[in-house]
Order: structure tokens, then sequence, then C-alpha cells
């Protein structure tokens, strides 16, 4: 337990040096403190959880592959994300348009309505819902709160047109969780519908006694 939390206080640059000087083992830390980043870069791209993780994974492998070639010139979580991101299009750029719409489609089912009463399975729905060059731009905008040349860069965007599909994604997304939120004001539930009417027609009953 002691190694492990003194591995935990190495920075990333100093988890690198270890690992390439043979202590693969420790490349572990370095996969738990950045998963939830690359994964979020992954899924804000791809269409699916499943998709995401495969992303990451991979991704994970080709950092180890190419650890040598990490100068530090820019931060380590740099360095992979776009790595993620660019094995993310690649995944993306291989599924035809077609499936994509119809896996957007079959997912939904009764109970999502239930899981969007969280906002952030909301929000990632509305993300889901975006043109997929929108949404790539806000969730490494938004989401991993990247800059605009960072985002730019990664993508192969000019800044301007970063700045109006952000400037676009935002404007969807703030109309779509309008609309799906006012929808559920004073929502009327299958619950509710059922006791209700169970009362009414219990009453009904009564009456005719």
């Amino acid at each position: 337990m002691t190694a492990v939390v003194a591995l935990e206080t190495l920075g990333d640059a100093d988890l690198i040096d270890r690992v390439r000087g043979g202590e693969r083992a420790e490349f572990e830390v370095l996969v738990r403190r950045h998963n939830q980043r690359l994964y979020r870069a992954a899924r804000g791209i791809v269409k699916s959880d499943a998709e995401a993780e495969d992303v990451v994974q991979q991704t994970w492998l080709e950092v180890f592959r190419h650890l040598d070639q990490f100068r530090g010139d820019a931060q380590f979580t740099t360095w992979a994300t776009r790595i993620a991101v660019n094995a993310a299009l690649a995944h993306a750029r291989k599924q035809p348009v077609i499936a994509e719409v119809q896996d957007s489609a079959s997912h939904e089912t009764p109970d999502d309505d239930v899981e969007r009463a969280e906002l952030g399975v909301l929000l990632e729905s509305c993300l889901q819902r975006l043109p997929q060059g929108n949404r790539e731009v806000m969730v490494l905008r938004d989401v991993l709160e990247l800059d605009t040349a960072e985002t730019a860069s990664l993508l192969g965007l000019t800044e301007e047109a970063v700045r109006v599909r952000l400037h676009r994604a935002r404007a969807a997304v703030a109309a779509d969780l309008t609309e799906r939120t006012i929808a559920k004001v004073y929502g009327f539930d299958g619950a509710r519908c059922d006791r209700v009417t169970r009362n009414v027609m219990a009453a009904i009953a009564l009456l005719g006694a």
C-alpha cells in the first residue's frame, strides 16, 4: 500500500521516466490518472460507450508503444488526448452515416426519460444529437476545457471554424435542453396516471353501489 501511495504522488514526468526505465507496471498509475479525460474525448466523437472504451484502450497501447517519442514539449495529457482524438476520429469516419442515424434511434427506450432526469445524462443525450463536427468541438472546448488553438490543431480546423461550430453547438444544446426540460414540468408520468385512474374508478364504483 505504501508503494502505491508513493507512486500516486509522483508527477507524470517522473512516472514516464520510470516506465521508460523498465518499470512497466507503473504505467497503470498513468492510465488510472487520465482514463476519465481520454474517455470523455473519445465518447464525444464515437457513438457508444463500448466504442469509446475500445478507443481508450487503443490509445493507451499507442501511448505505451510510443512513449519514447514524448519529449515534454507539451503536457502529457495534451499529447495523450491528441492520440485519443485522432483514434476516435479514425474510428468514427469508418462508420457509415446511415448506421449512425439508426444507432441514435435504436437506443431510445421508455426508460430514457427516467434516466434523463439526471442532468449529466440529459447533457450527454443532447450532445449525441449534435452533428458530429459540432459535437467534437463542444466536447474538446467545454468538457475537456481545451482552448481554441488546441482544439483547432487537434481537429485540423481554423480557429474561426472552431468558434463558429462551438457557437452553433452551444445554441443547439441550450435549445434542446430547454425543450426537453420544459416538457417535464408538471409531468404526469405512468405511476401518477395509474394512481389517479384507480382512485377515479374506485370512486365511480362506489357511486353505483
